[in-house]
């Protein structure tokens, strides 16, 4: 049956087209040697030829005979590679044929018959081309012919041949190898005969593969048997780990997610089935840092680890995630696992740790560690402020006369006076004892003065205090010394000094008034 796709159809084909191709190429360059070969011995012949009639034409040419250079003429064309001729003496035609042009014509000169260095005449012989190309177009036609007499049967002959010692006995080989199932105990027949050529090592190697084969078989179903039992008890630690976990393809499309993340998402009135981290950007207060922290795990490839801050749309309350991801190649794609943590309880704790450590306990304004720290945070900023370092004038007899209760009231009236005069921009803080400090960004000395000012009015408001013998009024002044950054000093430390030489020096004069430090 023919089968166009079959490797004899297809050498057959090669083998007819590479013939075709060598015989078109053979034909052109045997024809222009026999051309050529023609050519040159059709004007050997024509100059042949003309040297035979050329005594002839000589006694025509001195005579000047017409009637026998014609006869010269006429027996030249009578040849048939002869198209014309003509034969001339020194300034006559004699003759010429009828077909005769001039040009392209042999000439042949003439000499007189008793002095033979004389030139008398010439003949001028045109050669018939169209005649000796037709010779050479048979003679090149001819020699194809028997070439291809030649070649075609070997061509059959090989084809014949290539059939019954290749083709066929692997069209055999590829229906036997098409029984074997993949992975079973069945082999391919070796004939003995073939054992030894190309044929049967090949199917000797092909044997070997098969057995190569039903071994890796045999390991790759007892693999898939161990990741099937593998997947199942990792599926169910997921799926019960206390963990929130969500496992992510690059693309952000949540491939599993545990109970306990479910809980924790639905809780938080996430959608679960949306595309990661969009779905958490939603609640998100920095979804823009959400994003880039994202981005920038699946990039970069590295184990990352954030905190942020979230929303609860159904509750309305503040919710911190710590969110860490890990990057996972597997089968030549990227996944990524998401492992969710609530910190909500752990940030208030340390936010209310971390408010109290920067808070008077009695007056609940700031501490001297919770001032510096802001004070610290517009210095590194290089912001603009003025600091008032506050000292009470007369406080230590109030505690001697009327006790530490006294005091620790007066205190706490002094913090409030303070708190209601400064903005809530503005820094006030106990410093320590009876100091207090306060200060404010982008402050003109006028504005500056009118605020100490105001200040010590605000302290030396009375203080109703009821005590053993009755109700009295406590009051107390205050000594207040001002310093600029960075026109004073350029750190913390500088600055406090300069307004706490600027306190002292009014303290020692006039008391209850302030004073702007001057080097």
């Amino acid at each position: 049956m023919f089968n166009k796709h079959s490797l004899i159809t297809r050498l057959t084909l090669l083998l007819s087209l590479t013939t075709l191709l060598f015989s078109v190429i053979y034909a052109k360059l045997y024809y222009r040697h026999v051309f050529e070969e023609e050519l040159a011995r059709a004007n050997g012949t024509v100059m042949q030829i003309g040297k035979t009639v050329s005594s002839t034409a000589s006694i025509a040419a001195y005579l000047e005979d017409k009637d026998l250079a014609t006869e010269v003429v006429n027996g030249l064309i009578s040849n048939d590679i002869i198209l014309s001729a003509a034969l001339v003496s020194k300034d006559t035609l004699l003759a010429k044929s009828i077909l005769h042009s001039g040009p392209g014509s042999i000439q042949i000169k003439l000499v007189n018959p008793f002095f033979l260095s004389e030139n008398i005449g010439m003949i001028h012989i045109a050669p018939n081309t169209l005649i000796i190309e037709q010779n050479a177009r048979s003679i090149a036609l001819g020699g194809v012919k028997t070439m291809l007499v030649v070649i075609l049967p070997i061509i059959i002959l090989l084809s014949t041949l290539v059939y019954w010692q290749v083709t066929r006995p692997l069209n055999q080989l590829g229906r036997s190898l098409a029984k074997i199932l993949p992975g079973s105990a069945q082999r391919l027949k070796i004939d003995k005969h073939a054992s030894h050529n190309e044929i049967g090592r090949i199917e000797l190697g092909i044997n070997a593969l098969l057995d190569k084969a039903e071994a890796l078989f045999e390991q790759e179903r007892s693999l898939r048997a161990e990741v099937v039992e593998l997947e199942k008890r990792f599926r169910l630690m997921f799926e019960q780990s206390s963990s929130p976990t969500l496992l992510v393809k690059d693309e952000g499309d949540i491939l599993l997610i545990n109970d306990a993340a479910k809980d924790l998402l639905v809780g938080m009135g996430i959608d679960v089935d949306e595309r990661f981290p969009e779905n958490l950007g939603l609640y998100c207060k920095t979804p823009d840092i959400l994003y880039t922290f994202t981005e920038n795990s699946i990039k970069q490839k590295q184990v990352m680890q954030s905190e942020f801050e979230f929303i609860n749309p159904l509750t309305q309350s503040t919710v911190w995630l710590s969110i860490i991801v890990l990057n996972t190649l597997s089968d030549g794609q990227w996944y990524f696992q998401v492992f969710l943590a609530d910190i909500t309880l752990r940030k208030t704790m340390l936010n209310q740790l971390n408010k109290r450590a920067q808070r008077d306990s009695l007056t609940g304004l700031y501490n001297r560690y919770g001032a510096e720290l802001m004070l610290l945070d517009w210095i590194d900023n290089q912001c603009t402020f003025s600091l008032l370092l506050i000292d009470l004038d007369k406080f230590k007899p109030i505690n001697d006369v009327y006790g530490h209760n006294a005091g620790d009231a007066l205190l706490k009236h002094i913090a409030n006076q303070l708190s209601v005069t400064m903005d809530t921009t503005d820094l006030v803080c106990r410093w320590g004892g009876d100091e207090f400090l306060v200060a404010r960004l982008d402050i003109t000395q006028q504005e500056l003065t009118r605020l100490a000012q105001t200040l010590l009015e605000a302290i030396n408001q009375p203080m109703p205090f009821e005590h053993r013998e009755g109700q009295t009024e406590l009051a107390v002044g205050a000594s207040i010394g001002i310093a600029h950054f960075p026109q004073h000093a350029e750190n913390l430390k500088g600055l406090v000094e300069c307004a706490d030489v600027a306190m002292y020096s009014i303290k020692k004069t006039s008391r209850n008034s302030f004073t702007f430090y001057s080097e």
